[in-house]
């Protein structure tokens, strides 16, 4: 239903004209009637159940303050000699509340009510007129009136009685309503929301309210922000130190807690902060003295103990406690039992389904919780806790805190800094194992700031002769990519920062049959042969490529880019793989062949009568249409096996188009020209396709500008391995110096619209 707002002149233009009659004062009039002679009108607009506690509000109001608003009612239809009955059009849980107050005692349904009697015709028009149009109070209204109600002398008692709330709810509206009135006046008028002004009511300082509001930009007027900043540095009870001591023994010991009105029972905040820090202090005081008496250097007790506070010690490892005869015995029973748990799984893993040493699903999974239990039982005893020996608490100390929940917590064996030295020599003449934060390390000569400085002015002359020899420059990237790829580690072993990303979803998870079909053999065969042939130790590879053929390092760059080759998608569009795939006039119907496995089995079989009908002949197609799936599937991978056949997606070379962003040299990375680059060039066919007998549109990047000619490995060849070459610098700057907002692949791409041998002509 659409509502139609009367402030609206528009509306009211064209709506409810200007002279139109009150369509309900022309028969409205008031009476007086008997409670007893009220009931529900079947025209009243709220069907749904009133809410009992609403009608107990309203009853211990109307019993307060009497009977405030009138009911709108209508004569009820009646049978002969029947009393007059009035159906409650408006006011019916005003009825409900009265004849609550008639269970009460405090009405009798004789009483009389005042009532406005309309027509029945007009009943609908007035229900939704009351309900429809009424709008609630605004909070702020509602507490100004309360605080009205109280200076006149009424009691948080009565005005809780009276509006059926709770007077501690009352003492707060009235707190929130003696807020300063500049803010206040912010609330009334939306400004400003409920938890903000209830956050500000926590001091009854207009000053302190003022400026924690208009001292704070809009960002950090939040309810928590602004209790934060009125608070200052008292403690609240969620406080670790708080939690440790307890409010209760606090209070018991005098201290006082201050309590917000509307917060709950369990928050406030903690005044007295010196009597805090005695009652922590006498209550770890037991433990401290039971470190003290252990033999440790020094003993503290904080409060807390963060990371930055943690950062000037140096930490001593406790020494494992060796097993006890017992104890080894019952780890060693325990290990014997996992290895013959572990072995009956492994069984029943190899086993076929209902052959010797095959388990069921309920023996298998006893056996996996028993083999957790046995996990947890032997963890015990690797876990146990060590200890440290005399020499390791001669120099060391103990600090007692708390953690965030409240609990104690100790941190043992910490070497502080002027004690180090001490400590190392204690330990090395124990023959005790020497942390790393306490190995001397000798002060260099060099300030870090001075040290910065020098490898910058290092990095930029690198930098300066690398870009004139392309061959040092192409094994610094390959090295990098051999450390990341092959060694799997050790990339602290270059400066080049050039990484590949690892593909998002790996060939071998999505598809793992290719592990296991010879066609894809030659990948792994290239991975191991470059394995093989690299120096064992990483630190010998970057030394061992300056000394190989140019060939040899290509060969390393092809397998590292194969590694990170990222073509696996779950859409049905361009990919950049397609435009890889024309550069090696890859025919991927050689790879992938449509079987009920790899296809047919998990497309529509429309979709298979389709396809046949396309590569073999409308007949055949038509044939399969009448079989069932199963059986148009088998017939179709016979019909499909040497037609070289590939889906759409897969036998087209278009390229997802993209927008790219190419930056000027001189200006580093902080000047970029956006460059429109259609990236999608449909194969880049520049010919009419023979195969077709159609023309093919010509790309107009490819008429408007040349692809970019990047060098191979036969131009970076050099007679010595010393000489420089300024081919690749006079290649890329003849690419920028005639370079255009446009951008085309680096190399030539397929003549056709599809990659090639596929798609073939039915």
């Amino acid at each position: 239903m659409e509502t139609v707002i009367a402030q609206d002149a528009n509306v009211n233009s064209a709506v409810l004209p200007a002279d139109a009659p009150n369509m309900l004062k022309a028969g409205m009039r008031e009476v007086m009637i008997p409670l007893k002679r009220l009931v529900a009108s079947p025209y009243n607009q709220r069907k749904t159940k009133r809410d009992q506690a609403t009608i107990e509000a309203i009853a211990d109001n109307m019993r307060a303050v009497g009977q405030l608003q009138n009911l709108v009612v209508h004569a009820m239809r009646t049978r002969a000699k029947k009393a007059q009955t009035f159906g409650v059009d408006a006011g019916e849980t005003r009825r409900l509340a009265l004849l609550l107050n008639v269970e009460r005692g405090y009405f009798s349904l004789d009483d009389e009510v005042r009532c406005i009697e309309i027509s029945e015709a007009e009943a609908i028009l007035a229900s939704a007129s009351e309900n429809d149009l009424r709008a609630p109070a605004h909070p702020a209204d509602q507490f100004l009136a309360y605080k009205a109600l109280a200076d006149e002398g009424r009691t948080a008692e009565f005005i809780a009685a009276v509006f059926k709330v709770t007077p501690k709810a009352v003492a707060g509206y009235l707190k929130l309503a003696s807020v300063s009135p500049k803010l206040f006046d912010l609330f009334a008028n939306d400004e400003m929301n409920i938890d903000q002004i209830k956050a500000l009511a926590i001091t009854d300082d207009h000053q302190r309210q003022e400026a924690a509001w208009f001292g704070a930009n809009q960002y950090n007027r939040g309810a928590n922000a602004l209790r934060s900043v009125l608070r200052g540095d008292k403690l609240t009870f969620g406080n670790r130190m708080v939690r440790f001591v307890t409010v209760a023994a606090y209070e018991a010991a005098g201290g006082i807690v201050e309590r917000d009105l509307f917060a709950r029972d369990d928050e406030g905040l903690i005044v007295n902060r010196e009597l805090l820090d005695r009652l922590f202090d006498e209550k770890v005081a037991a433990t401290v003295e039971q470190y003290k008496a252990e033999g440790w250097l020094w003993v503290e007790a904080r409060p807390t103990f963060d990371y930055d506070e943690q950062r000037p010690y140096t930490t001593l490892h406790a020494e494992h406690a060796p097993l006890t005869s017992e104890q080894q015995a019952e780890y060693d029973k325990l290990q014997k039992r996992q290895d013959e748990v572990c072995d009956a799984m492994q069984a029943s893993d190899d086993a076929e389904e209902g052959g010797e040493g095959h388990l069921s699903d309920e023996a298998y999974g006893a056996l996996e919780r028993e083999s957790d239990e046995l996990n947890r039982a032997m963890n015990e005893f690797d876990e146990r806790e060590g200890f440290y020996t005399a020499e390791q608490m001669k120099v060391s100390g103990v600090v007692v805190t708390v953690d965030y929940k409240g609990d104690l917590q100790v941190y043992r064996a910490l070497v502080r800094r002027e004690d180090q030295k001490e400590a190392r020599a204690v330990l090395e003449a124990a023959g005790a194992q020497v942390p790393r934060g306490l190995t001397k390390t000798a002060r260099g000569v060099h300030s870090e700031k001075l040290i910065l400085n020098m490898t910058a002015h290092r990095t930029a002359a690198v930098r300066n002769a690398l870009v004139a020899n392309a061959e040092v420059a192409l094994v610094a990237m390959v090295h990098r990519l051999a450390l990341q790829f092959i060694y799997k580690r050790h990339s602290d072993l270059s400066a080049v920062r050039i990484k590949m990303d690892q593909p998002m979803h790996p060939v071998g998870r999505v598809a793992p049959e290719v592990a296991e079909q010879s066609q894809y053999a030659e990948f792994p065969a290239a991975v191991a042969a470059v394995k093989e042939s690299l120096p064992k130790n990483p630190n010998d590879l970057f030394g061992w490529m300056l000394s190989q053929p140019q060939a040899v390092i290509l060969n390393i760059l092809a397998v590292c880019t194969a590694f990170s080759l990222n073509g696996v998608s779950r859409a049905e569009k361009g990919n950049p793989i397609n435009a890889i795939a024309g550069a090696l006039e890859l025919n991927l119907a050689g790879f992938w062949k449509p079987t009920r496995e790899s296809y047919l089995n998990h497309v529509s079989k429309d979709r298979i009568v389709a396809v046949v009908s396309e590569v073999a002949s409308k007949e055949q197609g038509a044939r399969l249409a009448k079989m069932k799936k199963g059986e148009a599937a088998r017939e179709a991978e016979a019909l499909l096996a040497d037609k070289n056949w590939l889906p759409e997606f897969m036998a087209a070379a278009e390229v997802r188009p993209a927008r790219s962003y190419f930056g000027d040299e001189e200006d580093g990375d902080d000047a970029d020209t956006e460059c429109a680059q259609p990236v999608a060039l449909d194969a880049a066919a520049a010919e009419p396709d023979e195969e077709s007998g159609h023309d093919v549109d010509q790309p107009s990047i490819s008429q408007e500008l040349a692809p970019c000619s990047f060098p191979n490995a036969a131009d970076l060849a050099s007679e010595t391995s010393t000489k420089k070459s300024d081919l690749v610098t006079n290649v890329v700057a003849e690419s920028y110096a005639n370079q255009t907002q446009r951008f085309v692949w680096p190399f030539a791409m397929p003549t056709t619209k599809l990659l090639p041998g596929t798609r073939p002509a039915a």
